[in-house]
């Protein structure tokens, strides 16, 4: 019985714990605005930007990514989209260079290996820079559709001192597995506005971000920052580190949806390679992560503990009510904020456990000593 107490002890104090944390992330959400400086003015005032994007083996998105972007609200004369072909080994360049061929603004690049050291998307961006046109630097993957508003929406909350900025990404709900990535992805995503509009440094999101041009290049490019599979949070560390501020916004003109990830090891890998790249995140970061994988271990214990019919102090069965009731009006406001039409009550009981099971499926897949597979490479 003493281990039982000892148990119960962890349960309050790691529940307490992440309650708290859900309070803070519940106001905040209420209070969220973007900042949204009014770029919606005449053309000639507009600047010339570049979109980078990055593709590998994406023949099945490719089309509807460059559709998405050649539909932009921006003026073409301003706009150059370059194209990052990543060693693909299906048709993604063949159906890139039409696009090429149809509309002078889009240039398509065929990556090459190179004595960088450079992997994956770093060598891309590295490649792609050089050929890069304008005041502002557009970053976005070909999985990711992005809304007609996005240039605007991104230009719209960038003030003189901010570097660099990311906007909001969410998986199209085609399915049930993409339902619940996208209840997640939205959940993610508001946890990242949450610590960027409390006035700390999140990361971005490198399928949807935007980058100040001189912001860029006094970090020296992506060639002279070291290489890390989590290229976004990398390139988003080395701006902040130069005095610039950042920006994380979430709204409808920035919003763009990716592809949801198929079967349940490859989004294990998904999140291997987001947590392997976190490595060098700050300690709160860490403290966050620590705190969040634990409540939903303890949780699982609570439930047991209870299924065996062990004596246990009812109110500690309150906490994961009070959790998912927090979570819920979350989700309910990061929805509101997206112009989006959140999930209904029976959805989001659905989803926490949806979220147990990947939440501790990736902590344990994490610890394991199995390499992190991203577009059919190994790191």
């Amino acid at each position: 019985m003493e281990i039982l107490k000892i148990l119960e002890f962890l349960i309050f104090l790691i529940g307490v714990s992440y309650i708290l944390i859900q309070c803070w992330q519940t106001i905040t959400l209420i209070r969220y605005k973007s900042i949204n400086t009014d770029y919606r003015r005449k053309e000639s005032e507009l600047p010339t930007v570049t979109i980078l994007v990055a593709c590998r083996n994406e023949e099945h998105n490719i089309e509807n990514c460059l559709r998405s972007l050649i539909d932009l609200n921006y003026p073409k004369e301003k706009l150059k989209i370059l194209v990052g072909n990543d060693q693909s080994e299906d048709n993604t360049l063949k159906i890139a260079r039409q696009f090429e061929s149809k509309y002078d603004f889009i240039q398509v690049i065929d990556i090459q290996e190179d004595s960088t050291g450079l992997k994956a998307k770093s060598r891309v961006m590295a490649q792609l820079d050089k050929h890069a046109v304008g005041d502002y630097y557009l970053v976005t993957d070909a999985d990711v559709c992005v809304n007609s508003n996005w240039i605007l929406g991104l230009l719209s909350n960038m003030n003189e001192e901010i570097g660099v900025a990311s906007g909001t990404t969410m998986v199209k709900s085609n399915g049930i597995g993409g339902l619940f990535q996208e209840i997640d992805w939205a959940y993610f995503m508001g946890l990242l506005n949450v610590i960027s509009y409390s006035g700390v440094p999140a990361t971005a999101v490198g399928n949807n971000m935007i980058i100040r041009k001189d912001a860029y290049w006094q970090t020296g490019g992506y060639s002279k920052i070291r290489f890390s599979i989590t290229e976004d949070y990398k390139l988003y560390k080395e701006v902040c580190d130069k005095g610039w501020k950042w920006n994380n916004i979430m709204n409808n003109d920035v919003l763009g949806y990716s592809e949801k990830t198929n079967g349940f090891i490859p989004l294990l890998h998904q999140r291997k390679r987001w947590l392997s790249g976190g490595k060098e995140l700050p300690w709160y970061w860490w403290i966050l992560f620590g705190i969040y994988g634990a409540y939903y271990f303890v949780s699982v214990a609570l439930v047991l503990i209870f299924l065996l019919k062990f004596p246990v102090d009812n109110y500690l069965l309150l906490i994961p009510v009070i959790k998912w009731g927090l979570q819920s009006i979350q989700i309910f406001n990061i929805y509101r904020h997206l112009s989006q039409k959140p999930p209904n009550l029976l959805k989001l009981i659905i989803y926490e456990f949806y979220l147990t099971l990947i939440t501790i499926s990736t902590a344990i897949f994490f610890v394991l000593p199995v390499k992190t597979n991203w577009k059919d490479r190994k790191y």
